[in-house]
């Protein structure tokens, strides 16, 4: 014959709780801020002001193969062939298996396989 569960009430438990961990006056909550670390807002103002006076140039350095496909014109299936055939704009990888392009090397291919009319 089975025995039936044994339960405690529900305020000796929670007692047991209290006890066991002491809340520490100094100890953030769920929805304090620190006053010394800026807002998200601030970090990107002073990046943008940064990158202003840097003189950091407006495109990026690098294109994935998504937005290199969408200024070329193609997709992204047919960068990834063109690289299997070693044919196509020049591309780098960055890490073990990110792929990249430069704009001047997709500018430089768009320019050399043109059409000449």
């Amino acid at each position: 014959m089975a025995k039936p569960a044994r339960t405690k009430s529900p305020g000796k438990r929670s007692a047991k709780r209290a006890a066991k961990s002491p809340i520490d006056p100094r100890q953030m909550g769920l929805f304090d801020t620190l006053e010394a670390a800026p807002s998200r807002m601030q970090r990107k103002r002073a990046a943008k002001v940064k990158a202003v006076r840097t003189g950091a140039p407006e495109r990026p350095v690098v294109l994935s193969p998504g937005q290199a496909a969408q200024y070329l014109g193609v997709s992204v299936s047919t960068l990834k062939n063109w690289r299997a055939k070693n044919i196509g704009p020049k591309w780098t990888l960055r890490g073990a298996r990110l792929v990249a392009y430069r704009p001047a090397d997709l500018e430089k291919y768009l320019d050399d396989n043109s059409a000449k009319r």
